[in-house]
């Protein structure tokens, strides 16, 4: 029988077993060009902290404008979109509802292919894979793949098959990433991204793949005072009043905008906790 190093032994142990962190995924959002999934990590069957700030309230209009504003490098050194506009706006409203979804322990992880056709008869199916949280007032996007080549055809249309990865690889990317307005890099993989910034509420006009098409976006948000505030009744229950101090906390911890804010307490305050998004079993 061999003699294996501790350190090798060890993760071979590991992996027998099944032991050590894994992760769950949970579906958010899947078609043949995004894949957008709510993913957890494990250590003997419960959640590792993680201490993220959601769930989180970002319009997709702001997402996608966030989206659009970004770029890379190649190792030519040729720019590009990191997102092709093609999915952009499908990517980025899967990425709100996942975030709005998500608990402090969850990331968004998120994959978008797209196909490319050379010399009318082949075609070269890519892929532009990443995760995603929110910590405080910013925006965190880490990427794993920008524009890779897929090794087996046709599974661009088939985003299922592809498998997120879980940690960026250990050589060098074949990708730089570019900062930009509101955006700083945090590593050479990944982007801070002050999310709230004006910067994104400007209109957008992107042209929408090979049809030429252009889809012009403006970034809507009212100001407080247009929504009326429903005074509060007497009597509140105690699920109510439950409802009230975690808005409250969300408000202050930015988790949601002051019109969401107010949308919500309405609710609370009519006695409509399920439409308010604090489910029926606080009665």
């Amino acid at each position: 029988m061999p003699h294996w190093p501790r350190p090798i032994l060890l993760v071979l142990l590991l992996a027998v077993t099944g032991c050590g962190p894994r992760f769950t995924e949970e579906p958010v959002h899947s078609t043949d060009q995004v894949r957008v999934v709510l993913r957890r990590m494990l250590e003997g069957g419960e959640p590792i902290a993680r201490g993220y700030s959601h769930p989180a309230t970002i319009a997709d209009v702001r997402l996608a404008h966030i989206l659009a504003s970004l770029g890379y490098e190649d190792r030519r050194g040729k720019r590009g979109p990191l997102v092709r506009t093609g999915y952009l706006y499908e990517l980025a409203e899967g990425l709100a509802k996942a975030l709005q979804k998500a608990g402090p322990d969850d990331e968004i992880a998120a994959a978008a292919f797209g196909r490319d056709r050379r010399l009318v008869l082949f075609t070269e199916d890519r892929v532009t894979s990443f995760r995603a949280w929110v910590q405080g007032h910013q925006l965190y996007l880490e990427f794993y793949a920008v524009e890779e080549l897929l090794d087996e055809p046709g599974v661009a249309n088939e985003a299922e098959k592809y498998r997120i990865p879980t940690s960026p690889s250990s050589g060098k990317p074949s990708f730089r990433l570019v900062a930009g307005p509101a955006v700083v890099l945090a590593s050479p993989q990944s982007v801070a991204i002050d999310w709230r910034n004006p910067e994104f509420r400007r209109p957008r006009g992107l042209s929408l793949g090979a049809s030429g098409l252009r889809r012009q976006t403006i970034l809507m948000e009212a100001p407080p005072e247009e929504l009326p505030v429903t005074s509060a009744p007497e009597g509140f229950t105690d699920a109510q009043l439950r409802a009230l101090d975690e808005l409250e906390g969300a408000r202050r911890a930015g988790l949601i905008t002051e019109l969401e804010f107010q949308r919500r307490r309405n609710l609370i305050l009519e006695g409509k906790l399920e439409e308010a998004g604090y489910g029926a079993e606080r009665r």
